[in-house]
């Protein structure tokens, strides 16, 4: 009889310890959903000057503990420019022509974060970076002809942000953050890839 009584108390035990342990925890796996916003630098700022405003981000982290984390992202973005027509300088002879210029780019990164507060806060900042390759596809319109270029280049993409949870220990938070991308391209008038962007959607835990 006291064997199994004490087999009940450990199993109440055991059974409060895994509640409360589901309480202050999350799911080890995270997938973020963002929609994102990039605005050109430097000799892109150049080549396309406009705010980028068709770009996404979805990303994979694991949790290591608390604070660190491992995974991976992918994202999209599109900088475009229409210049009206003007003269251009050629080989022999002048061009007149209006020149719509794009430039693609499909980061596929290795990332790592660290969250600066533990996960019970309301509000739970970070840092991390991204390191992998982007496919950059240039392609610039003279009138109806077309100079283009498809090419994979290093890139790397530390970043800043918050999550946000929707409730104490709740898998779905609110994330929002800012990252520099920069990437080795070199291309005509772009001598190196840069810009800011900021991504905002939503981040949530699975089992």
């Amino acid at each position: 009889m006291k064997s199994i009584k004490a087999f009940i108390l450990i199993l109440i035990g055991s059974m409060g310890v895994h509640t409360a342990f589901a309480q202050t925890t999350r799911p080890p796996v995270s997938i973020t959903l963002n929609y994102s916003i990039a605005q050109p630098l430097g000799s892109l700022s150049d080549y396309a000057k406009n705010t980028s405003f068709r770009g996404w981000m979805a990303g994979f982290n694991y949790s290591i503990n608390d604070r660190l984390s491992v995974g991976a992202k992918v994202g999209f973005s599109d900088f475009y420019e229409r210049v009206p027509r003007a003269v251009y300088p050629g080989k022999g002879e002048d061009i007149s022509a209006v020149q719509t210029r794009t430039l693609q780019t499909i980061p596929v990164l290795a990332t790592v974060q660290y969250n600066l507060t533990g996960p019970e806060s309301a509000v739970i900042p970070y840092v991390g970076a991204g390191i992998g390759t982007a496919n950059l596809n240039y392609e610039k319109y003279w009138g109806e002809f077309v100079e283009k270029q498809n090419k994979w280049a290093f890139q790397v993409s530390p970043e800043a942000g918050i999550n946000i949870p929707l409730g104490k220990y709740s898998p779905v938070m609110l994330n929002a953050n800012l990252q520099y991308n920069y990437a080795p391209y070199k291309y005509n008038e772009i001598s190196n890839f840069n810009s800011i962007q900021a991504n905002i959607g939503v981040k949530f835990h699975i089992q």
